[in-house]
């Protein structure tokens, strides 16, 4: 069974039954954990590259290790799109779309 979820701001996220855990879990979280090979830590954030959260593809996510850095790559992609230099961007390179 799989069914879209609302979540903050208006955004839905695909989910989906896991029997064996008993629960709904959201789907870029499922693609991660295959992506990765393990587990995700309890802190780490799945980012969609191209803002769609709906959009699953394994090169569409990107696993940070915590919201801090989620939210600091967020606000980047923000000013970025209105023209706006980066704060700090040597704080950016370290964290841009790494991928594990």
């Amino acid at each position: 069974m799989s069914d879209t979820s609302p979540c903050r701001r208006g955004k839905r996220y695909a989910r989906r039954w896991i029997p064996s855990l008993g629960k709904m879990v959201r789907v870029h979280r499922l693609v991660a954990v295959e992506m990765l090979g393990r587990p995700l830590m309890a802190d780490e954030v799945v980012h969609h590259v191209d803002g769609n959260s709906l959009n699953n593809a394994p090169e569409n996510l990107v696993v940070l290790p915590n919201q801090r850095e989620h939210a600091s790559l967020e606000v980047y992609i923000r000013r970025a799109k209105r023209g706006q230099l980066p704060l700090f961007p040597e704080l950016i390179e370290a964290t841009e779309f790494r991928r594990y």
